[in-house]
């Protein structure tokens, strides 16, 4: 009994030296898997900072923009200088060469009075002496004068040669330059483009972010303007067609005048007609840009009388869907009913008063029964923010 006691005992120690090894094991995975999971773990997209995100390519447009700037600059004092130098040397090349010019002709004179040994007024009278030596000292010095005056005038034509090969040089560095100069003056005012449009981008986000954590709501300020609508509808490539003479840059306006006096946001209520017109191809001669009346049984829409009556009702309804409260404007008696007191008391009634807060609840059956209509607006929309953005 005692020797299974004790075999037992060793077993059971075995065993627990086996577990005490393997819980090392499994904690030294553990502590490893800690150490390199991070390294595994993808940054954080520029979707869970779009306000960062925005803020950085700022930060990169305004280096870029400071580097160009920097290159203009040292372009227009490098032309500055050059040209300094060329006036300079304008005048310093006839100086030199006048010298030149003056020396050469000392020399032949001098030479020819030596060699007449007639001219008294040259300083080369070197016979008129009865001394010998005289005479001989007299010759060497003229000698000697005639080589310093051939050297110094063949001195001063290297020195006229290379100011006029500098100045040729500089000539041409300064034709470049003035090739160069207007490329990096625009290279100058692009970079500063870019800094305005990523600091209006900056804007957008920074007005964007709280909406999109509250979940995309109806209600809210218009983020983009008239123009940034219109100039993106214009690169879709659509061809609208408006009726009573109406310009796409005067509908855009006035979702943002519409949106923005009864708080919806206006910009995606742009974004919803679009969807609903077809780039605005459609829906013009009716004046009806979201599909009021439309059903999938019905033959056809409201019509309004005009362009502003259509968007204030499609505004309004937006706003009642949502619950956004009394409205600024009167209730639209072409959409509400026939006379402003019916108008007001459907639109205070409205059944569906409430009922999509959020533009991802307004499909369904809410405005449209197609179960993905929200995702086509918003991803319309999220296309018209790109383009403001210019991301």
């Amino acid at each position: 009994m005692m020797q299974r006691v004790l075999a037992f005992s060793h077993v059971s120690s075995r065993v627990r030296r086996r577990s005490a090894c393997t819980a090392l094991a499994f904690a030294a995975l553990i502590s490893v898997l800690s150490i390199a999971l991070p390294a595994f773990t993808p940054a954080a997209s520029s979707q869970a900072d779009p306000v960062g995100a925005a803020r950085d390519r700022l930060g990169r447009a305004q280096t870029d923009a400071a580097a160009a700037q920097a290159r203009y600059d040292h372009a227009v004092a490098d032309r500055e200088q050059s040209q300094a130098q060329i006036t300079d040397l304008e005048q310093a090349i006839p100086a030199t060469r006048a010298e030149e010019a003056a020396l050469s002709s000392e020399v032949t004179r001098r030479a020819i009075a030596l060699y007449k040994n007639t001219d008294p007024t040259g300083g080369l009278s070197v016979f008129d002496t009865n001394e010998p030596m005289e005479a001989g000292r007299k010759t060497k010095f003229t000698e000697a004068a005639d080589r310093y005056y051939e050297k110094r005038a063949a001195e001063l034509h290297d020195q006229a040669v290379r100011q006029q090969q500098e100045k040729d040089d500089l000539q041409k560095k300064r034709t470049e330059l003035d090739d160069d100069i207007p490329r990096l003056e625009r290279e100058k005012a692009d970079a500063a483009g870019k800094i305005a449009r990523i600091v209006r981008g900056v804007e957008i986000t920074e007005k964007l972010a709280p909406l999109r954590a509250a979940g995309d709501p109806v209600m809210g300020p218009t983020v983009l303007n008239a123009a940034e609508m219109a100039t993106w509808l214009r690169s879709t490539g659509s061809s609208p067609r408006l009726s009573d003479s109406m310009t796409l840059d005067q509908i855009t306006q006035m979702f943002v005048d519409e949106g923005t006096a009864e708080n919806v946001r206006g910009d995606v209520a742009f974004a919803q007609a679009y969807i609903e017109t077809g780039g605005f191809s459609a829906g013009g001669s009716d004046n009806n840009f979201s599909g009021l009346g439309a059903c999938d049984g019905c033959g056809g829409q409201n019509r309004f009388p005009n362009a502003l009556e259509g968007i204030r009702a499609q505004v309004q309804l937006l706003k009642a869907y949502a619950g956004g409260g009394p409205l600024v404007n009167a209730a639209s008696p072409y959409w509400w009913g026939p006379d402003p007191m019916t108008a007001a008391t459907k639109y205070a009634r409205f059944g569906g008063t409430g009922s999509a807060p959020t533009w991802r609840a307004m499909g369904g059956g809410k405005w449209a029964s197609d179960g993905g209509y929200s995702g086509k607006v918003l991803g319309t929309y999220d296309k018209m923010i790109g383009s403001a953005e210019g991301t």
